[in-house]
């Protein structure tokens, strides 16, 4: 399989402006803004509508081919990933103003925020290393969609959490289970154009979407992995047991079994190609089925029910 090649000078002094300039805005937003009473909701609606403004760009850069477009639509895509993390902040600080702080990934409307900014984070860091654009007008409406289904119907409303979750395992678990999703997210970009390619001209080689398909799962199903067996810890200490057959440990373990079969028929079976591509797209099925029909419609430990 041919390896793609990556121009790690130009990528790390690419990551170190952007992140020199994210700190600079934060600092700005910090002093002059957060602290002032600004609703984070407000924030979290401008990244709403620069996510769905960059998948409009994104779609039509990849049209036009048009250098400009593809600058643009990343240097949007940025920005939005800017005021949604702005937003977790100032939620996170009116969160400590009311003297129940928690971190900002706690009820739906923070989990699917929060979930659109990891996918947004790890789609850049590839978008970068492959130079590879065509990925985002997938991954980047998926993010729109995130964001916008936290906006337009969950309850924005900030509540103190119930003891069992005030813990230093909110931050472990939930962080984890997090970057799993996001890079099941990009995975799934992925394996889509792959299995498009022989419609769409123009699409990056058979090769390029396949690796990055399997790095984005290789990468995140040991983070997974962890996620879970943090959730087991996580329970044993609040509830007495390490399983207790949750809807949601459930659908989290066939998660993890669908992309455990992924990889076992890749270097056991020698699987490539569409027969993978169509396991990551089933697998991310799983991935929908454990995030929005368990949490929004079972009861459980993880329901959002209420929100």
């Amino acid at each position: 399989m041919r390896e793609v090649g990556f121009e790690e000078r130009k990528v790390s002094g690419t990551f170190f402006a952007l992140g020199g300039l994210t700190a600079a805005l934060l600092l700005f937003l910090m002093e002059n803004v957060i602290l002032k009473g600004i609703s984070n909701v407000l924030w979290y609606r401008f990244a709403f509508g620069t996510y769905a403004i960059a998948a409009v760009l994104y779609v039509l850069s990849f049209i036009f081919r048009k250098r400009k477009l593809e600058n643009l639509s990343s240097f949007v895509l940025y920005a939005g990933l800017v005021f949604n993390l702005t937003g977790m902040m100032s939620r996170g600080w009116e969160s400590y103003q009311m003297g129940a702080f928690h971190p900002p990934w706690s009820n739906l409307f923070e989990a699917l925020t929060f979930w659109s900014f990891v996918v947004g984070v790890l789609y850049l860091l590839l978008e970068k290393s492959y130079n590879l654009r065509v990925l985002g007008v997938f991954v980047v409406p998926i993010m729109a969609g995130l964001s916008g289904f936290a906006i337009f119907y969950a309850s924005h409303q900030l509540t103190p959490l119930m003891p069992a979750l005030r813990s230093y395992w909110l931050y472990l678990h939930v962080v984890t289970a997090f970057i799993g999703y996001a890079g099941f997210t990009v995975a799934f970009g992925a394996a889509v154009l792959y299995l498009l390619r022989d419609r769409i001209g123009g699409l990056p080689s058979e090769d390029t979407l396949d690796e990055i398909t399997y790095r984005a799962i290789v990468l995140v199903f040991p983070v997974w992995t962890l996620s879970i067996i943090l959730g087991a810890m996580w329970a044993s200490e609040a509830w007495g047991g390490y399983w207790s057959w949750d809807p949601k440990e459930v659908w989290s373990l066939i998660v993890w079994l669908f992309f455990g079969a992924y990889l076992h028929a890749r270097h056991m079976l020698g699987w490539r190609g569409k027969r993978t591509a169509w396991m990551v797209v089933a697998g991310f099925v799983t991935v929908l089925v454990c995030f929005f029909a368990i949490n929004l419609f079972f009861p459980g430990l993880h329901s959002y029910a209420t929100d």
